[in-house]
């Protein structure tokens, strides 16, 4: 199955825990060091306030803390990578270690570290489920 159907297939099933009001607004794929395919999505209602959920590739919500803090982790230096080395992905990607190790980096993303655990954290403090 190609990557974008795994996102629409995953879209679909955050799609059952939206909340009143909610829409699922992002669909972020991540891979973690033990080559866990885990995919993070966004749920925003019309207030903008967003809350969070981890599927893993079966569409099982994901409810351990630390499975979700390293999916959040990577997908935010992901992100933040990106926009240091001004790269553009074309189409969905997964963020990944060697994904990151691909677009290199420098020091702005050591300068980015906070914002990474303000993700991080966010993701946590706003997530749908009790974390274990």
């Amino acid at each position: 199955m190609a990557l974008s159907e795994d996102v629409s297939r995953i879209a679909g099933v955050a799609a059952q825990h939206r909340a009143p009001g909610q829409q699922v607004v992002a669909v972020l794929t991540v891979e973690t060091a033990a080559a866990e395919r885990l995919y993070l999505a966004a749920f925003e209602d019309a207030e903008a306030q967003r809350q969070w959920l981890a599927f893993d590739h079966d569409g099982a919500p994901v409810t351990n803390r630390e499975r979700v803090r390293e999916a959040a982790s990577i997908a935010a230096l992901v992100e933040v990578a990106e926009d240091a080395a001004e790269h553009v992905a074309e189409g969905p990607r997964v963020a990944s270690l060697p994904y990151l190790d691909s677009i290199g980096g420098d020091s702005n993303i050591a300068g980015a570290l906070p914002a990474i655990e303000e993700l991080t954290r966010d993701v946590e403090q706003h997530y749908k489920l009790e974390l274990s």
